[in-house]
């Protein structure tokens, strides 16, 4: 670190970079966030505040609030406040109050990003912050890549404060007479950032007066490492995965072959939330397709020597009525075309399975598009008896991620269409059929 910078120096230089930005400033109304408002004022950088009442100190919380609303609007700042149910949002997630207030306010500022078409986020994360942050890292197992802790400039966020410790921010903030309120909750050790702080941090320099010169040097040697490691990373995504549709196909008849594949996968799906056991599980079991395995927000299946990604959210797949008038509809990401042709006008016989022609008579009831349901069956063209619609899906090699996705065209309870793969039996054109409706399947905005 270079310790002849001064604050205002750094931040000064740090901010004339995003001097086009449009920025937001997140505010807590402790001693960092109002350093740093003060900073961004001194310099004449246009921003606005954001502030988070979490609702976990009672009355004091909403003396924050006032506070850098207050602040805010003496300064003509443009003031964003809301307020959260941090300890409900924390039940129902099944996850700390730490985190649920992480993930709230985050969730938050990119709300106040996307809808007032700001551009950065930034946040008065200082030294010790990141000392922390190396030290919780390490301890929770997160792996090599969140040991280069936090950066300067990270996607949309700024840290301008981050190489100051907080005593340097202290001594700043007496020598400019700059208010700020205490959290008296920073005193309490049972959160985990705070027992670091306030316990382990400083047991720990007395053994290792080093500590922390230490923990930010290692950091830098992580970022270096990474950079090589995510190179290496990218290039084995390229000859190992694939991307299909919305999911990450993984081939592990190569990677079976690549020196510690158990480590090499758990890089190429970390970020999905996967760990290294989750990984060691995976490929134990690619044999046996269809076994399925979760993290948090995805679901890796074993499909055919293959691994496949996908996010785990339920999609809403409700089915759409035809009117009578038929055109063109669209179903998720399919576009379904309409058309009707008089007196067999047309090849009976067609290749296309984007193409599908059904004898109009047989059409008794309003037209519907859905997708699988348990149980569903049809006659697939060319077979006298009828068929599971899950032993089609087998037969067809299509994984369960694509089996409830792909349309289905219905008719009175009745599958005519297994859209892109196979017209019914029961609605194929004959020589007596006097109208035809044909229907073209396409993805939709091609």
């Amino acid at each position: 670190m270079k310790s002849d910078l001064t604050i205002e120096n750094e931040v000064a230089t740090i901010l004339k970079s995003a001097s086009s930005s449009k920025i937001v400033l997140a505010v807590s109304g402790g001693i960092d966030s109002m350093v740093l408002l003060h900073l961004l004022k001194k310099f004449s950088t246009k921003f606005e505040v954001a502030h988070c009442n979490f609702n976990l100190r009672g009355e004091e919380s909403e003396k924050d609030y006032l506070f850098v609303k207050k602040i805010s609007l003496q300064n003509d700042i443009v003031f964003n406040g809301t307020k959260f149910e941090t300890q409900s949002f924390a039940k129902q997630n099944g996850i700390s109050i730490q985190m649920a207030a992480r993930d709230l306010r985050y969730k938050w500022f990119n709300e106040i990003i996307q809808n007032k078409k700001l551009d950065l986020l930034v946040t008065a994360h200082h030294k010790d912050d990141q000392i922390e942050t190396l030290l919780l890292n390490l301890f929770r197992g997160k792996g090599n890549f969140s040991w280069e802790g936090m950066h300067v400039f990270q996607n949309k966020i700024v840290r301008p404060l981050l190489n100051f410790s907080k005593q340097e921010l202290i001594a700043y903030a007496i020598e400019n007479k700059i208010e700020w309120r205490e959290d008296s909750s920073n005193e309490k050790s049972e959160y985990q950032r705070n027992y670091l702080r306030n316990e382990l941090i400083p047991q720990l320099a007395k053994q290792f007066p080093s500590l922390e010169n230490n923990l930010l040097q290692f950091a830098e040697i992580n970022k270096y490492n990474n950079s090589i490691l995510r190179r290496f990373i990218n290039q084995k995504k390229k000859e190992l995965c694939k991307i299909e549709g919305a999911f990450l196909k993984i081939n592990c008849d190569l990677l079976k072959h690549e020196d510690d594949p158990e480590m090499l996968l758990f890089h190429l799906i970390h970020s999905y939330g996967f760990n290294l056991e989750n990984c060691i599980q995976l490929l134990q079991s690619v044999n046996s397709s269809g076994k399925k395995f979760f993290s948090k927000n995805y679901i890796a299946l074993i499909d055919r020597k293959n691994i496949l990604i996908k996010k785990s959210e339920v999609k809403n797949n409700p089915s759409i009525i035809i009117g009578d008038s038929f055109n063109s509809v669209t179903y998720n990401d399919y576009l379904f075309q309409f058309s009707e042709i008089k007196n067999q006008q047309i090849e009976l016989k067609t290749n296309l399975k984007s193409i599908a022609l059904i004898d109009k008579a047989l059409i008794t009831e309003q037209l519907e598009i859905r997708t699988y349901r348990e149980g569903d069956y049809f006659h697939p063209l060319g077979m006298s008896g009828k068929k599971l619609l899950s032993d089609f899906f087998i037969d067809e090699k299509i994984n369960d991620f694509l089996k409830t996705e792909i349309p289905l065209l219905c008719c009175d309870g009745k599958i005519i269409w297994v859209a892109g793969f196979r017209l019914d039996d029961r609605f194929k054109v004959t020589e007596n059929t006097t109208s035809i409706l044909r229907v073209e399947l396409s993805v939709a905005n091609s």
